[in-house]
């Protein structure tokens, strides 16, 4: 690696490392994947490359007018596939809407081959959502459509060829978390006095997420990886301008010119979710960094047991949702 690619990777941006998905990924034809937040950002560039080499995509999104006219993009951009892409109501703030989400996947398709978990907010105003801080939903969100999915992804596994992969879509913001404390959702709940700190905290959850999952399927052909994207000028930024006004508005301006594009962005995460070196070098539970880098993220999310307090308190939230919505 150059100097400046070591410099810019520290500071967040792309190392320079030359990975291209047009060649760097195989025919996907006859796999399934979900994408969450696949309708825009580096979401929709990672569900229009994957739909490129033959896969089928779920765009798990909110939003279904702009999840059709991401379709609609794909479509024109990849014709002659339009079955190839589907859309899946998702909200990341709905624990019921992941369930539903999961058990819509499990009915329509026998097999399930990559999980991008993208889907996200970024320094948005402190405010409880469904009785979660808005941010942590990064995590919460993501654990609820993937756990019910491990039947599936397992019994892909088994399948001759599978290179089946999980995707947890962390950021270098993890190191703004605070001293870690996933005993309680009212632990979570605190304000912390920084957006970014509560982004932080989930950002780290995204990480510890990778690291408790890829360790209950140790003994699968199953790879979980985490990545920080890079820098990147997306919709994101709407957290900052919704947080600090006009310095917000001017963090937007600046970063709609220093930052990465989305394509760029794009690239780990692609990586990660379909590139036969994943499974060549047995990635399994690393963090990874632009582009396509093994790297060593914060002390917090090396902490094993830090990742299973969060698995456990992930797993009541789940079941104290179920008890409240059966009363």
């Amino acid at each position: 690696m150059t100097l400046l690619g070591s410099i810019a990777s520290k500071a967040g941006f792309s190392n320079g490392r030359a990975w291209d998905p047009s060649t760097g990924i195989p025919d996907l034809t006859g796999k399934v994947a979900i994408v969450t937040g696949g309708n825009d950002g580096i979401g929709f560039i990672t569900a229009r490359e994957l739909h490129k080499k033959g896969c089928k995509v779920y765009l798990a999104c909110r939003n279904e007018e702009k999840a059709q006219d991401a379709i609609k993009r794909i479509n024109e951009a990849s014709p002659g596939k339009p079955e190839g892409l589907v859309f899946l109501p998702f909200d990341l703030t709905e624990l019921k809407s992941a369930e539903k989400a999961a058990k819509t996947v499990q009915e329509k398709e026998q097999r399930l081959d990559i999980i991008v978990c993208n889907a996200g907010i970024m320094a948005w105003p402190y405010e409880l959502k469904n009785g979660v801080e808005c941010q942590f939903w990064n995590h919460l969100g993501h654990f609820a459509l993937v756990k019910p999915l491990l039947p599936l992804l397992i019994k892909t596994s088994k399948e001759p060829g599978a290179q089946v992969r999980v995707v947890s879509v962390s950021s270098m913001g993890h190191k703004f978390a605070p001293k870690p404390d996933f005993s309680s959702l009212d632990a979570v709940n605190q304000n912390f006095g920084s957006t970014w700190t509560r982004y932080g905290q989930s950002k780290l959850a995204n990480i510890l997420f990778a690291t408790a999952l890829q360790e209950r399927l140790k003994d699968e052909n199953i790879h979980v990886n985490s990545l920080h994207p890079g820098n990147i000028h997306t919709s994101l930024t709407r957290g900052p301008v919704a947080s600090y006004g006009f310095f917000g508005k001017l963090m937007q301006s600046i970063s709609s010119y220093a930052a990465m594009t989305p394509f760029e962005g794009a690239k780990t995460q692609l990586y990660l979710a379909a590139s036969p070196e994943v499974s060549e070098k047995d990635y399994r539970g690393k963090y990874f960094v632009p582009v396509a880098t093994p790297a060593t993220p914060s002390a917090y999310a090396q902490d094993r047991e830090l990742a299973e307090q969060l698995w456990k308190l992930s797993e009541e939230a789940i079941k104290k949702a179920d008890q409240l919505a059966s009363a």
